[in-house]
């Protein structure tokens, strides 16, 4: 886990800058061009109070919507291309943070994603919180002979979908933070949430990058303690 609030905000000031000008970055944070400069290339470190003010201003609302807005593609309202957000290291250094702010108090010894575009948020996630990685798989890894499975309809036109996970990843105490790139109906979540539970372990959160419309709300809103997304389209 990471410990030093310190490191956290000039990690996330140095990709920030890789996105934006020290002008723009001035204007984001309130210091000067020259602070502002120290702390990329590691000249000093920031105290902690300011540490703290840092991160609250770089992952604030705002900034996290306007880095997804310029990375998002919608078409129709209906086709979403999130590939730039979802496989670039910095953008998901960011959201791992805001995972942590949002959901440290929450204690998750796991993260759990359902394959294949969720995955490398949910390991980003699983290391800042130095806590197990579960992936949810549509077919069962060879070799697998003990495991938990749930059925549920996704898609369109409507299939039958199944879910497994190993029966030895998750255990009764385990608090499982789940990741999503991407909610729609919120099905594919919900059918996870089924797998955790019967593995005795107790979902407690939700984190999206993105989310289409409001019907996923309805369907998970009873079954984690917290949801957070970082952009709703619609």
């Amino acid at each position: 886990m990471v410990y030093d609030i310190r490191i956290q905000a000039v990690d996330a000031l140095r990709i920030l800058r890789r996105l934006f000008k020290y002008r723009e970055l001035e204007s984001i944070t309130g210091l000067s061009v020259p602070t502002l400069w120290r702390y990329v290339k590691m000249r000093i470190l920031p105290t902690r109070e300011r540490a703290k003010e840092l991160l609250d201003k770089i992952l604030s609302e705002d900034i996290i919507r306007k880095i997804v807005e310029r990375n998002i593609k919608i078409i129709d309202n209906s086709v979403i291309g999130i590939a730039n957000l979802i496989y670039n290291i910095d953008y998901l250094k960011l959201f791992s943070l805001v995972a942590y702010r949002v959901f440290n108090d929450l204690e998750p010894t796991a993260i759990a994603t359902v394959e294949v575009d969720g995955i490398p948020l949910a390991v980003m996630i699983s290391e800042i919180f130095d806590s197990k990685l579960v992936v949810a798989k549509r077919r069962l890894d060879i070799g697998v002979s003990d495991y938990y499975e749930v059925s549920y309809i996704s898609g369109e036109p409507p299939l039958v979908t199944n879910l497994y996970i190993p029966s030895n990843v998750l255990g009764r105490n385990d608090r499982v933070l789940i990741v999503d790139d991407l909610l729609r109906s919120g099905r594919t979540s919900q059918a996870l949430i089924r797998l955790i539970k019967k593995a005795k372990a107790t979902p407690v959160g939700l984190y999206a990058v993105v989310a289409l419309g409001n019907r996923w709300y309805e369907s998970l809103k009873d079954e984690v303690s917290r949801i957070y997304v970082n952009y709703v389209i619609g």
